[in-house]
């Protein structure tokens, strides 16, 4: 019976060592840009996991560079912005994310890309709604079941299914029910919702650089996040399944309890206008839309 016990305690130990884990490795500060909007950089070690074995990985042998945001929504608004047309872009000197805020927006304090889009005509996919304008509002030409809605009203920050969302508003939103939110993005796929995993390991296993928009329990901000924005090689970014993992456990730096996936891969971008920092995975490729944080 006490060798069965301590069999019991090391499995235990075992498993509970083989869990998700990460260490940033310098501490994670937040820098003020404006009133009510902060940002972070910094380099994070994490354990991978082993899809074909399903378990975690002992060492903590990869790492992401993670840059995010943190906005006070009672201070700043999220806008997006879409190019009426395809910019010109030299992979050598530039970024699309920067040619597309020159072109289309002013006082810009932050950016990253947004949601799924069209090509090439870069249509939005799904609903996508600011406090100026309402840039889509049709929900299933996004098709993808684990696709969801988060969206800001006056008083709530929260995220729903699609399925939800559109037994209660139609497959059409109408301009009085668009008129009701603040802020809308629909994509995919769903990764927490009250702090419960809405992703399984059964994603795809491919690493990519990613981006993410969230919120942590009980407080009126929103959390924009992005890992490796300067490129992608075959030692950079997260698998979606080692993402939500990421940025549901505090100790890695920018914990969140609800949290939507956006665009990622060589769209991932993310933008400080007035520190000059315009990183893009993918430095050239067209985004269809960004979303900018501005003053209120």
């Amino acid at each position: 019976m006490k060798n069965l016990f301590i069999f019991i305690l090391l499995y235990s130990s075992i498993n509970f060592a083989f869990g998700f884990n990460c260490t940033p490795q310098v501490a994670v500060t937040w820098t003020d840009l404006s009133d009510g909007v902060s940002w972070t950089k910094y380099d994070l070690s994490y354990t991978p996991y082993n899809k074909e074995e399903r378990r975690w990985e002992n060492s903590q042998d990869r790492s992401v560079t993670v840059r995010a945001f943190k906005i006070n929504l009672l201070k700043n608004k999220l806008l997006f912005q879409s190019p009426s047309k395809d910019l010109n872009c030299n992979p050598a000197t530039d970024r699309y994310i920067e040619k597309i805020i020159s072109h289309t927006a002013e006082n810009v304090i932050g950016a990253i890309n947004c949601n799924f889009f069209v090509m090439p005509s870069g249509g939005i996919q799904g609903i996508a709604i600011d406090e100026k304008k309402v840039w889509s509002s049709e929900l299933t030409s996004q098709t993808i079941s684990s696709s969801g809605i988060l969206y800001v009203t006056q008083d709530l920050i929260n995220l729903e299914t699609k399925d939800d969302f559109i037994q209660r508003y139609g497959s059409v939103m109408s301009p009085q029910d668009t008129g009701t939110f603040n802020f809308a993005v629909q994509a995919y796929p769903k990764l927490l919702i009250n702090g419960e995993m809405k992703i399984s390991d059964s994603v795809l296993n491919s690493r990519r650089s990613r981006t993410s928009i969230g919120t942590a329990d009980g407080k009126n901000e929103i959390i924009l996040v992005t890992i490796d924005a300067r490129a992608e090689t075959a030692k950079t970014g997260m698998t979606l399944f080692e993402y939500a993992h990421f940025i549901k456990n505090p100790i890695c730096g920018v914990g969140q309890t609800t949290a939507l996936n956006l665009d990622g891969g060589g769209s991932s971008a993310f933008a400080v206008p007035q520190l000059k920092i315009y990183e893009q995975a993918d430095r050239c490729r067209h985004l269809g839309n960004i979303l900018t944080i501005q003053k209120r």
